[in-house]
């Protein structure tokens, strides 16, 4: 349980961190004429323009209240695009364990019942690229 918690702040942080260094946010919804004054108010609404530190503090409290916020892009919560995108993913990921399963089942058992073959070298090959 520890490293599920461990290995999900990483994973946020990265996230987050990633998010930030791809660059400003606002300028990517603001038209390019924009003046200095329109970036700066907007920044500042959605508090941009606090210490990283806060930014990440706010970011996780809302992800673990369930408050992904609010999408520019879609002009919608961030949520509900989630939600309505969960179909599709879903349908994605049992497709690709499918298809996995298919696959590794099979090599995995011809791999095991011909153990320290050519065949077996192969599949070992194939798993480790």
């Amino acid at each position: 349980m520890g490293y599920s918690l461990i290995t999900l702040l990483a994973i946020s942080m990265i996230v987050f961190s990633l998010v930030r260094l791809t660059g400003d946010p606002i300028l990517l919804f603001l038209p390019q004429d924009a003046s200095a004054a329109e970036v700066e108010r907007l920044r500042e609404q959605l508090g941009f323009n606090d210490h990283l530190v806060v930014q990440y503090g706010r970011f996780l409290r809302s992800a673990l209240t369930g408050d992904l916020g609010f999408s520019l892009k879609h002009q919608e919560p961030a949520l509900r695009v989630v939600l309505a995108r969960l179909p599709a993913t879903l349908e994605l990921a049992a497709a690709s364990m499918a298809l996995t399963l298919a696959l590794a089942l099979p090599t995995g058992i011809v791999s095991a019942l011909r153990r320290n073959s050519w065949l077996d070298r192969l599949v070992m090959a194939g798993v480790v690229l």
